[in-house]
């Protein structure tokens, strides 16, 4: 069975991707007083933090109220914005925040891992997919100010989802990247391997992960970071799940694969170290939490999502 519930999935909004298109709708979402906006400066989502962490929207009001400036006088064009969708007639957007602002006492700039973590102590929640997605789309508009067809300045369009360059004769449009990643879960019987990269934490490990390459396959990907990370030749692979990854904007890529030989020969460019863990010893991993000597990821991550899943299996 595929899980669907991983932490940062789950997008609760209607994205309305048909409205993005409509600039007079935008126009007028953007200054309607029922609209809402979730705020983030550096990456790092408002959150109202009084109770139960949650995002702390804002009205156009308060944002000019923020901004120190009359809404009607807004250039809309020179700001990092994404519509996020609809919740019924309520229109969402992301706003990225280029100067300092004073916050509420009960407000405050989280970042999102933590955030995510916090929210998702006692279960799964939707919420870190919304802060997630309009990480991403600010991330993204703010890193495509200039074309890089022509180096010419690109404008917002289609809701934050293309940037067209404005330059004429080039009026090229550039679409929001997502950067796929291969993380595998290499099986051998009863045993998997884990691997702790470098400048993490001591005791701490891992599934294996890396970037595909262009004209891969999932199953290409697999075998060849596998392969350089640690040595081992990989068999069957098979696709278990999928995980938004916004930092900054990847799509984690969850796969079992199949271990056709067990010797490790370690690629010390990426790796400190790597081991073969039993299914019994990860099972007391995950019981002793905390006070186990050896560390495996949180709940946040997709790895998580695979050891737990490899455990169900018999």
């Amino acid at each position: 069975m595929i899980t669907d519930n991983c932490i940062f999935s789950g997008f609760s909004l209607n994205p309305s991707d048909h409205l993005r298109g409509n600039e007079a709708w935008l126009s007028e979402r953007l200054e309607d007083h029922t609209s809402r906006f979730l705020l983030y400066s550096g990456g790092r989502p408002l959150m109202d933090i009084s109770d139960n962490l949650r995002p702390a929207y804002k009205t156009v009001d308060q944002i000019n109220s923020i901004m120190d400036q009359d809404v009607a006088t807004i250039d809309w064009a020179t700001i990092d914005w994404a519509f996020m969708g609809l919740d019924g007639d309520v229109a969402f957007f992301a706003l990225g925040l280029a100067q300092k602002i004073a916050t509420l006492p009960h407000e405050k700039f989280i970042d999102l891992r933590s955030a995510a973590l916090q929210i998702c102590a006692d279960g799964f929640d939707s919420i870190p997919a919304l802060l997630g997605r309009g990480k991403m789309l600010l991330e993204w508009n703010g890193r495509r100010h200039f074309c890089s067809c022509c180096g010419g300045m690109t404008k917002v369009q289609n809701g934050g989802y293309i940037r067209k360059c404005i330059r004429d004769g080039c009026g090229a449009e550039h679409f929001p990247r997502t950067d796929p990643v291969v993380i595998m879960l290499v099986i051998c019987g009863d045993q998997c391997l884990m691997g702790r990269g470098i400048g993490w934490p001591e005791r701490n490990y891992s599934a294996l992960a890396g970037f595909m390459e262009p004209g891969e396959t999932i199953e290409e990907a697999t075998r060849r970071e596998v392969f350089e990370e640690v040595g081992i030749k990989i068999g069957d692979v098979h696709y278990k799940m999928s995980q938004p990854w916004p930092f900054p904007s990847s799509l984690m890529i969850g796969v079992f694969a199949h271990a056709l030989t067990t010797e490790i020969i370690l690629d010390e460019n990426e790796l400190v170290d790597a081991i073969w863990i039993e299914k019994q010893q990860l099972r007391e991993i995950i019981a002793k939490n905390q006070s186990h000597p050896l560390k495996i990821p949180p709940k946040i991550a997709i790895a998580r999502n695979l050891l737990e899943e490899w455990l169900k299996q018999d």
